[in-house]
């Protein structure tokens, strides 16, 4: 199962998609810091990871 989170950032429909959440944290993190100059915890990224097949794990925005 990969894991997807979405920011919830007003006016922001960014959506990542990756294997786990080893790999999700640092480009949800990369958004955050570049698209909205704010800072996400791991632990708050992975609280809020969604499941999803694993045919849709791509390590990138989608």
């Amino acid at each position: 199962m990969a894991v997807r989170w979405s920011c919830v950032e007003a006016g922001c429909d960014w959506a990542v998609t990756a294997a786990d959440a080893d790999a999700i944290v640092p480009l949800v993190q990369a958004h955050i810091g570049e698209i909205h100059s704010s800072f996400e915890l791991e632990d708050m990224i992975e609280a809020v990871l969604e499941d999803v097949p694993d045919g849709r794990a791509s390590g990138a925005a989608d």
